[in-house]
């Protein structure tokens, strides 16, 4: 990709960027030389010139002819993050603001669908993240461990998601997993020591979850299902946050877990 494409990706005009690279170009530059540098119309030039000036990217030498010089680039990328940053911050407020006024107002219980294992991912981290008192899985033949090894993007997820699990049983949440295979169970294990996991084999109770489910609080729910089309695998998962639902739900997985026996790693 372009160095100007890349500029314009994160904000800057067509004209911004083609400027800002000439800039880089050189110690200092006259708008003469930035248009040879450029393709950039001088009466753009000018314009140009104003935003980046505005933005605090590049300095002014008030000479005849007027030059013009940007600031290295490490210094120039520091400041656009932190512009960004802000930008973020800011906006991050006011959705926030939005999202808790509709969700007060909006009680019905609603499933979504999360497609693709980057969103499921991500929705994984997010729940666990935020669990506060207890986090209960029930993991099947196509558990975490193995769906590491069936997404090679899955593998990173994998590990922040196993650390995330050790770091809410140190601030005191109540992790638990019913397994019903002995390679999860001992893979959870090994990765979160401290993690009270439960194995049921039992052959007469029919499991057909192709991954797993996520009860967190009581009050989320999780459920990742693999999607098979045409020969090629691809990860989804529905999610639901429906009181009423997630207590169903928590109920039965906790009847699992009552009748499962402790896994002992040996």
């Amino acid at each position: 990709m372009l160095l100007t494409d890349s500029l314009q990706e994160i904000g800057f005009t067509s004209y911004e960027a083609r400027v800002f690279a000439a800039l880089v170009k050189n110690d200092t530059a006259t708008v003469a030389t930035l248009n040879a540098d450029s393709g950039v119309p001088s009466s753009a030039i000018y314009g140009a010139l104003k935003k980046l000036e505005k933005k605090g990217l590049i300095e002014v030498q008030n000479t005849r002819p007027v030059r013009y010089k940007c600031l290295p680039p490490e210094d120039a990328v520091n400041k656009l993050k932190r512009s960004f940053e802000d930008k973020c911050d800011s906006i991050l407020l006011e959705l926030d603001s939005i999202y808790r006024s509709s969700a007060e107002d909006n009680l019905e219980e609603a499933i979504w669908t999360i497609n693709g294992v980057r969103n499921v991912a991500d929705k994984i981290i997010q729940l666990v993240g935020n669990a506060q008192e207890e986090i209960l899985v029930l993991s099947s033949s196509t558990p975490f461990y193995t769906l590491a090894r069936r997404y090679p993007s899955f593998i990173k997820d994998y590990e922040t998601i196993m650390a995330l699990f050790n770091e809410k049983i140190a601030e005191g949440v109540n992790v638990r997993f019913v397994s019903s295979t002995e390679e999860e169970a001992r893979k959870i294990s090994e990765n979160i020591p401290l993690a009270s996991v439960r194995i049921n084999l039992d052959q007469d109770v029919p499991c057909e979850l192709k991954s797993f489910v996520i009860v967190i609080d009581n009050s989320e729910i999780l459920v990742d299902v693999i999607n098979e089309d045409q020969g090629e695998t691809d990860l989804k998962a529905i999610w639901t946050n429906g009181k009423e639902f997630s207590a169903t739900i928590s109920h039965l997985l906790n009847a699992k877990w009552k009748i499962s026996e402790k896994y002992n790693l040996v």
